[in-house]
């Protein structure tokens, strides 16, 4: 299992740095509930689209983000295809499939039109961290079919007939950490906020506000390196809503500022 994962990891990492090609992974929520607990945050790693971009509009428009990704699963693609998000950004889409289903799929995204045909709240950003140039077909289409084919033999070996709880709560933070609650986790699981709160310390040893926090700032970090965005815009992007907390807790997680790490990084 954890040789598969390995595969997985180091061919997307391959994708992403060597090819050049901005690759998520996406999946029918009830699938990954089942998947074992030590599964899925490695997978989860990919789970969403890394582009500045689209982080910003994760702050405010995430809910839509999911919403999209499910139609996508729900319409039972069976091939490859190019589509444009509700955000409007260019992606090239490769099914996965279990029993014949479509499961999920992988995206390599990142990319926009060359003119901006649609009333977009963040234009300069969709503009200057998107690519105009054209999706490349040819390499998309001979790279992402042998990542679809790991992907689907994770779950036909260790998907389980059970849901597992925990799988559930950490999918749901890995999609919201930047705009939620535990009065949110509540409503949507039914649990108290006790229960909730220690059931995710104990499976995962650290608290819910630490976990999205760190997902938060790992958001960041892409902002810092591939926008001009002030610091004040990257925490509100990210979102922390107070920039003088995100500077503190950049600090205590990375040892060095923000500021400092887009110097240091981008010299």
């Amino acid at each position: 299992m954890e040789k598969l994962i390995l595969k997985i990891n180091s061919y997307i990492g391959y994708l992403n740095k060597e090819c050049g090609l901005n690759v998520s992974v996406h999946f029918e929520q009830n699938i990954l509930y089942r998947l074992p607990q030590k599964i899925l945050p490695m997978l989860l790693e990919y789970n969403s689209h890394t582009n500045p971009y689209c982080i910003a509009v994760k702050r405010t428009k995430h809910h839509e983000c999911v919403l999209y990704q499910q139609s996508i699963i729900k319409s039972d693609v069976k091939e490859s295809f190019f589509n444009m998000c509700h955000a409007g950004v260019l992606e090239y889409v490769h099914p996965i499939f279990k029993a014949e289903k479509t499961i999920g799929f992988v995206v390599v995204s990142g990319y926009r039109n060359k003119v901006l045909n649609f009333k977009c709240a963040k234009a300069d950003l969709w503009e200057r961290a998107l690519s105009a140039e054209e999706i490349p077909k040819a390499l998309c289409d001979t790279l992402i079919p042998p990542l679809c084919i790991m992907l689907e033999q994770i779950f036909e070996r260790y998907a389980k007939e059970t849901v597992n709880e925990f799988n559930q709560l950490i999918q749901f933070l890995n999609e919201y950490h930047n705009n939620v609650t535990l009065a949110d986790l509540c409503e949507h699981f039914g649990r108290s906020k006790s229960y909730i709160s220690h059931m995710f310390k104990r499976e995962s040893g650290m608290t819910i506000k630490a976990y999205c926090n760190k997902l938060k700032l790992a958001d960041s970090k892409k902002l810092l390196l591939e926008t001009e965005l002030s610091m004040t815009e990257i925490a509100f992007a990210t979102g922390f809503n107070d920039v003088s907390y995100f500077i503190h807790l950049f600090k205590k997680q990375f040892g060095i500022s923000p500021l400092k790490y887009r110097k240091n990084n981008l010299n």
